[in-house]
């Protein structure tokens, strides 16, 4: 009897452990840059971990986005992730000017950025502490 709970355990430990090997192995799919609307507005993701999508709602040099970072549960409750939120900003030449709306000072702070039209990245300096990426510069790519 006892010999069958082991396997049994042993067999769904062996099934989850090649379930998450593939999972994590896997290759973050981006469509073809050719076939999305040119422009800031549309989703973003980050290239390295894909956990952590900006939204652009406009293609002008000023306005806001939003940060979503996935859904964790928080004391059984399914609430975004901390760090998801709206944020203002301003784009300059080779800098982007974001503002968190999350604090009520709304000071805001100067980041590298770079659009690159054809290619559909952006990258921009670290603005949010939350993200789990050990980069002091994130490359997102337009998703839709």
């Amino acid at each position: 009897m006892k010999t069958n709970a082991v396997t049994s355990t042993f067999s769904f430990l062996l099934f989850t452990l090649i379930l998450v090997t593939q999972y994590s192995c896997q290759k973050i799919e981006f469509p073809d840059p050719s076939t999305l609307p040119q422009g800031l507005q549309g989703s973003w993701v980050e290239t390295s971990k894909g956990a952590d999508t900006i939204i652009f709602n406009s293609n002008k040099d000023t306005g806001g986005f939003y940060l979503a970072r996935g859904k964790d549960y928080y004391n059984g409750y399914l609430l975004p992730k901390i760090g998801s939120a709206p944020y203002a900003y301003i784009i300059k030449t080779d800098s982007i000017y974001v503002i968190s709306g999350l604090y009520s000072t709304f000071l805001g702070r100067n980041y590298y950025f770079n659009f690159n039209e054809p290619s559909l990245t952006i990258k921009i300096g670290k603005f949010c502490k939350y993200i789990d990426v050990n980069k002091s510069i994130l490359t997102f790519r337009k998703i839709k």
